[in-house]
């Protein structure tokens, strides 16, 4: 689907993200223990995420010439890495600062909402990056 519609492959990531917020959200805002529904809502909305990166390695082979892909593909690789370590390097970090002693419910969903600052950044990277990406779609007559 993405590559036979290139331009619309940014919502699809942007909906993923979307949806990954919203259940996140849900879960970190409940009060007290999660109902099993709740908690199988965030598994399935997390199942998407997978595939949903899998986007990211379009976008390399739609703007990189042949010769680069190799490096590219790299470069997508461990940049979903780097974000996944250092969002857990943040939720370890929150948790000692705000529970030294060992954290409970809130100290957990306190540490869990660093998740947003990468939601963030990743979104508005998307959406600008977005925009040069359509001007060259468009300029090839895709």
């Amino acid at each position: 689907m993405t590559a036979l519609y290139p331009l619309r492959r940014s919502y699809l990531v942007l909906g993923v993200v979307a949806i990954t917020v919203v259940a996140w959200t849900v879960v970190l805002v409940w009060p007290g223990r999660l109902p099993l529904p709740v908690l199988v809502g965030l598994v399935l909305v997390l199942a998407l995420n997978g595939p949903a990166s899998m986007v990211g390695f379009d976008f390399t082979r739609t703007f990189n010439p042949q010769q680069r892909l190799g490096s590219a593909t790299g470069m997508v690789n461990v940049g979903g890495f780097v974000a996944s370590v250092f969002t857990i390097l943040g939720i370890g970090l929150i948790l000692d600062l705000v529970a030294p002693a060992g954290p409970d419910l809130g100290a957990y969903k306190l540490a869990f909402s660093v998740q947003y600052l990468f939601w963030l950044g990743g979104g508005l990277a998307m959406l600008r990056n977005r925009r040069l990406a359509r001007r060259v779609l468009i300029g090839q007559g895709r």
